[in-house]
């Protein structure tokens, strides 16, 4: 019987692997997925979002970050067997020497010294593994609970559970000692992911391509180690990138929209008068690897369908020029006293924020505002630095006038 399950299971996975193309982006099965993503959605916001909350309101930041260094120890193993199965065989002398430090010199993972001693932190997993093998990525899957995978990317379950140390010692601790560390392994992870969540539901128009495009473009970040290939614009796609660092003005090209895409659109103008309005175009957030820090990460959401205007200028696009800057914001909340909670938290560390509410799709966010910058890479620099010394990992630049 067992052994039938199991055949099943890898029929089905060939059998989706098959049928994932470019032209379906890779996600045949997406109307199943759309229904599964709305149902881990709706447990989220009951469950583990409000615990996310109440963990991060109500424990110290210093003592979260212990949390996490602990977890991250505990699971890091997986990196270690992950950087030999791809042939990364300093890399991976190097993690088993962290592994090893924190274990013992950072109490169980607590304290990170093995960072500040020159081992720094990677992220491999199998499904890196199987992609430098060759192995095609497959098809997107929504798993009910987990969240976003794909076929080769689940594979990972079996390494990542064999490598884990708290699975094995389920085995010999009794269960009021295990579900309490699993519950607080899965609030931890929430919360980290809070204010890539809150910036989603602020700026994503369809929530579900937002996450799927974020989703790949960090696992291709991790694939190729902070350095993913450059894909190459089909010209049939209506696509093009400006050039945001010249001082030229680029041929103005529709660009895929948000939310603040389409709060941000002028007023229709007659054509015998152009308007003069220019306004901003949201640069998306970055996504903090764990060979941090990680470039920012562009979000193409799904294009929306707008009215059609008789200015020659299409809504959400910025025209570089002189007077550009760059705008760092850490991170976006839905209340002034969250926002204001954690910009206490944040000032402790010596970074000092002002609250900036925005009103996007009739609703209004209270974002976290660091400076600005008029170079863009100087902005990006930054930007790493205060998602290192924060922990807003979901950090973002926007541009403005």
């Amino acid at each position: 019987m067992k052994n039938t399950v199991h055949l099943l299971v890898l029929l089905l996975a060939l059998t989706l692997s098959a049928c994932a193309t470019t032209q379906n982006h890779h996600d045949p099965i997406e109307s199943v997925n759309r229904v599964t993503d709305r149902a881990n959605d709706s447990i989220d916001r009951v469950s583990l979002k409000p615990m996310a909350k109440g963990y991060t309101v109500a424990v110290p930041k210093p003592m979260r970050t212990a949390v996490s260094n602990f977890f991250d120890n505990a699971t890091y193993m997986n990196t270690v067997l992950n950087d030999f199965l791809q042939g990364k065989g300093r890399q991976g002398m190097g993690d088993l020497m962290r592994f090893l430090i924190n274990s013992t010199l950072g109490i169980a993972g607590l304290v990170d010294v093995a960072s500040p001693m020159g081992f720094d932190k990677h992220n491999e997993d199998l499904g890196q593994t199987l992609a430098t093998w060759g192995i095609s990525q497959g098809a997107y899957v929504i798993y009910p609970l987990m969240g976003p995978n794909s076929v080769r990317n689940t594979s990972d379950f079996l390494t990542a559970t064999a490598t884990d140390p708290l699975f094995w010692a389920s085995f010999v601790l009794v269960p009021y000692v295990t579900i309490p560390i699993t519950v607080l392994k899965y609030v931890d992870k929430r919360a980290r992911l809070l204010s890539a969540s809150n910036m989603r539901d602020e700026l994503a128009l369809d929530p579900y391509i937002f996450t799927r495009e974020a989703w790949r473009q960090r696992r291709d970040y991790l694939i190729y180690d902070g350095n993913p290939p450059v894909a190459s614009v089909n010209q049939d796609d209506g696509f093009e990138e400006d050039n945001f660092d010249s001082e030229d003005s680029p041929e103005d090209v529709p660009q895929p929209k948000t939310r603040i895409h389409l709060e941000t659109a002028p007023p229709p103008q007659p054509a015998s008068q152009p308007s003069s309005r220019q306004s901003p175009e949201h640069v998306a957030p970055t996504q903090h690897g764990a060979s941090q820090p990680s470039p920012a990460t562009q979000i193409q959401s799904q294009p929306a369908t707008i009215a059609a205007s008789a200015s020659p200028r299409p809504a959400g696009t910025y025209r570089a020029g002189r007077h550009k800057k760059y705008v760092i914001f850490l991170s976006s909340h839905s209340s002034k006293a969250e926002a204001a909670a954690e910009q206490a938290h944040i000032a402790k560390l010596g970074v000092h924020s002002d609250i900036y509410p925005v009103t996007l799709n009739h609703r209004k966010w209270y974002r976290l505002r660091v400076g600005s910058f008029a170079n863009k890479a100087e902005a990006q620099t930054e930007m790493e630095k205060l998602k290192a010394r924060t922990g807003l990992n979901g950090a973002w630049l926007e541009m403005g006038k």
